[in-house]
């Protein structure tokens, strides 16, 4: 393949995916950012800055859309028809599969490991996929940019209830009615009654970044045996929303979880970086070559 390059890969259940790809010589490593909850892989300006600063120091990368891709998305298929997915749709649990297109394609282009980077509720899925993930064992770094807890966005809305909105939900589904979109009741955050199960649902990879309940032994993180970089924002709106004023604690409790961890916290920078992108990116190029 030639330098800088849009691309297009197929997932093993039928969907094309889109994405950003500069190649180079280097054969070694190449990394892949996958984007966060109705992104995909040009939106936000810290991909751009990102791109140009790996570009720059010949590391090989890649932006990736998955089928979390916008709110409502219609994808193609090789089928030949439509499948509508998007954000508002997405079910988790298959998050690997997107994933694993991508990792085929920069393992078929010779690359011998992949550091994988997700970038908010991408953070989620790129950890479930050193679990999940058909070349788990190819990824040899792993960064989290922006986690956030999701249950303190739960609590701080007044909706603390969450095993009793799973019921309810599930009954929906049961119903029949899990691909219609929850009512306020549930969340303020437009979704499918399927997509509020995968989100919420109590179990390891559902509690992953539960901050807000600090005895939680986050036993996910702990099984985390790569180098691990964590950057966040001090402003950043999500990631430590029931102690908001200190996110040193939040990023504390990953830190003496995750084995082989380091953290960054960016000051004055929000959910997206801004307007601090450029220090986020070398942090990133950093880790990268250590």
């Amino acid at each position: 393949m030639s330098r800088n390059q849009l691309v297009q890969t197929t997932t093993s259940d039928g969907l094309y995916l889109h994405g950003y790809y500069s190649p180079t010589s280097d054969k070694k490593v190449a990394f892949l950012h996958i984007h966060g909850f109705e992104g995909n892989f040009y939106e936000n300006n810290f991909v751009h800055v990102l791109a140009d600063t790996l570009e720059k120091a010949n590391i090989p990368f890649l932006s990736a859309n998955t089928r979390g891709n916008a709110s409502d998305q219609d994808f193609n298929t090789v089928q030949g028809k439509y499948k509508r997915i998007g954000a508002r749709n997405e079910q988790l649990e298959e998050a690997h599969l997107d994933i694993s297109a991508w990792m085929k394609l920069l393992i078929k282009e010779g690359y011998k490991t992949i550091v994988l980077q997700g970038h908010s509720l991408g953070t989620i899925k790129v950890i479930r996929y050193l679990f999940e993930g058909k070349y788990k064992n190819k990824v040899n770094k792993l960064i989290l940019l922006a986690p956030f807890d999701k249950k303190a966005l739960m609590d701080i809305s007044g909706r603390k209830d969450i095993k009793g909105l799973l019921k309810k939900a599930r009954l929906k589904v049961k119903q029949g009615k899990g691909d219609e979109l929850i009512t306020k009741e549930f969340e303020d955050i437009k979704l499918c009654y399927k997509t509020f199960i995968s989100w919420y649902k109590q179990d390891d990879f559902g509690r992953m970044f539960e901050f807000c309940s600090p005895n939680y032994d986050f036993p996910i993180l702990q099984q985390i045996k790569i180098p691990t970089k964590i950057i966040v924002g001090s402003k950043d709106e999500y990631f430590h929303l029931s102690n908001p004023k200190n996110p040193q604690e939040a990023l504390d409790l990953m830190l003496k979880r995750i084995p082989q961890s380091e953290g960054e916290i960016i000051k004055g920078a929000v959910h997206s970086y801004k307007p601090y992108e450029n220090i986020m990116a070398r942090e990133v190029r950093k880790f990268v070559k250590q």
